[in-house]
């Protein structure tokens, strides 16, 4: 009778679907690929566009030298060395006084960037979030928009860096330290080129600017998710033209003559799984055949030998990578070239997810157990266990599709150890269901899901804003003899843009450094390359001028 009951519960899955949200479904996954006319995709590349009609200096001019290396050190040691750490469990702000380090972060951008501060109007949101705007002088110009966050993730063990973490050390190439590489270079290279460009008081922009710095993104919502319905409130939905923020895969070149730029225009989705296991404890002198840790590591046992499968949708940001590559370089990958010419899909899905685990999660839905809490004492059987299990959701997948592959993949478990279960109560069509019979482990698993976000939408990859975008790379990135091709991508984790959506179609997830130009974020001995770092410099301030001179 359990068995029938949970089979049910795996049966209601189709009302669990209908309850997800508004993407379309097609061969069980959510078809996130609308707006743009994908299938007459063929890699074709806008043309190039310099900024120096507007008779700024140029972005070489101003950066490729040393004075202008030892000020972005200068500028960026300043920002990292402001241990600016988001916790998940950090409280309100006003409430949490970890939250007062921000203050600082403010001071020190108010002093780095005066005339960012004389010019821009600054506006606080929710206590730390900041805004600034230049408004322009031709109103029918749609803003852009800029974001970065100011936290960063915490440090585990300060003794096992190379240098301290919030040292910001210099040694001539790399600045080491938290926030170098995510996201604080991006944020110091955004204020850095708005600074040069407002410190020349001839030049006044016709179109808006708009820069929003959230101060959660490694935790939360209270940041970026305050400023989104801020920034919707004054300016309108889909106000704005571009929208660019961290993420994306930076640039690679491929054959020595080919650099890709990968701007990510969609994100996975995202759900946290928690799986609660209540049981009979007792003295561990006379255990249970297995405890409460032992049947929860069974399910994750079962869960991990049963990963998600790869796959890939014909015109999807990743295809699209690939079949610029092979039209532009194609012996630098001949397997792959070789299967998008045929079409062979499932073979190009195999053969990617062959690759590397980044490469992999592009076309497949990641799960990581990342947390497993049990027991009170050596000498007592635990009677709660707790795992929670992370998914990034990829577009041929769904969140709901998630929940009932969980629920298939431990019922079996459920029924061998007489559990009970109650899945996702509250959320969909799932019920309680309790055995028929008593057993000894009188156990019930609970599940629950949190922080459910849909797959984002496809951006634009042609239109007259994609076109000022992807020639704005290809004029700050060119290089004799080579060729730059600008392409989208996915994003496999999640980042402010989630609570920006409404306000532009065309969200730009990229930070401009190459390949190798930064290393460990999120992890050990996090570094930036700070020539890396002045070539995303040149790049925005390329961008805010070809902006403002186009009618896009």
């Amino acid at each position: 009778m359990l068995w029938s009951k949970l089979a049910l519960v795996a049966n209601v899955s189709a009302a669990l679907a209908a309850a997800t949200g508004q993407h379309s479904y097609q061969d069980g996954g959510q078809q996130v690929l609308g707006g743009a006319d994908s299938t007459k995709f063929k890699c074709d590349l806008p043309p190039v566009l310099d900024p120096s009609a507007d008779g700024l200096p140029s972005a070489r001019d101003l950066f490729d030298n040393k004075k202008a290396l030892s000020k972005q050190v200068e500028r960026h040691s300043t920002i990292v060395k402001i241990p600016s750490v988001s916790y998940d469990d950090n409280g309100e702000p006003g409430d949490d006084p970890r939250w007062d380090v921000f203050y600082d972060l403010h001071d020190a951008l108010a002093e780095l960037y005066p005339s960012v501060h004389a010019r821009m109007a600054r506006e606080t949101v929710n206590t730390f979030g900041l805004v600034f705007s230049l408004k322009g002088t031709d109103p029918s110009l749609r803003p852009i928009l800029l974001t970065a966050h100011q936290d960063v993730v915490p440090v585990a063990d300060p003794s096992t860096w190379k240098y301290p973490p919030f040292s910001a050390h210099f040694d001539g190439r790399w600045l080491w330290g938290r926030g170098a590489s995510d996201d604080k270079n991006s944020l110091t290279g955004i204020f850095s080129a708005l600074e040069t460009l407002l410190s020349n008081p001839q030049w006044v922009p016709r179109r808006t600017i708009i820069v929003a710095l959230g101060f959660d993104e490694e935790s939360g919502s209270r940041g970026a998710g305050s400023i989104g319905p801020f920034l919707e409130e004054r300016y309108g939905q889909y106000s704005m033209a571009l929208l660019l923020d961290e993420g994306g895969m930076g640039l690679e070149l491929l054959e020595g003559n080919t650099l890709y730029a990968l701007p990510a225009v969609t994100e996975k989705g995202h759900v946290d799984v928690w799986i609660d296991l209540q049981v009979n404890g007792g003295h561990s002198s006379t255990p249970f055949p297995h405890t409460g840790i032992g049947i929860l590591s069974e399910i994750v046992v079962k869960l991990e030998s049963n990963p998600f499968k790869p796959k890939i949708i014909k015109d999807s940001p990743i295809y699209n990578h690939f079949a610029c590559q092979a039209r532009y370089s194609p012996d630098a990958a001949p397997k792959i070239t070789k299967l998008i010419k045929k079409g062979d899909l499932h073979g190009l899905a195999h053969e990617l997810a062959s690759i590397d685990r980044p490469t992999q999660y592009r076309v497949q839905t990641s799960q990581a157990v990342d947390l497993f809490n049990a027991g009170v004492k050596i000498n007592a059987m635990p009677e709660k266990v707790r795992v929670g299990v992370n998914y990034r959701v990829a577009p041929h997948d769904t969140a709901a599709e998630v929940k009932k592959k969980i629920v298939r993949e431990i019922k079996p478990i459920a029924e061998k150890f007489g559990l009970s279960i109650s899945a996702y109560k509250g959320e969909s069509a799932f019920e309680e269901f309790k055995p028929a019979y008593e057993v000894d482990y009188n156990g019930t698993l609970t599940l629950t899901a949190t922080a459910d976000t849909k797959n984002a939408p496809v951006s634009p990859t042609s239109g007259p804003v994609w076109d000022v975008f992807s020639g704005t790379i290809q004029h700050t990135f060119a290089f004799e003899h080579g060729k730059v091709v600008p392409v989208g991508e996915l994003m496999t984790g999640n980042t402010d843009t989630r609570w920006y959506l409404n306000l532009t179609k065309n969200v730009y997830r990229w930070v401009p450094t190459r390949k190798g130009g930064t290393q460990n974020a999120h992890t050990v001995n996090e570094a930036i390359d700070m020539h890396a770092h002045i070539e995303a410099v040149k790049f925005y301030y390329d961008l805010v001028r070809n902006f403002d001179a186009s009618d896009a």
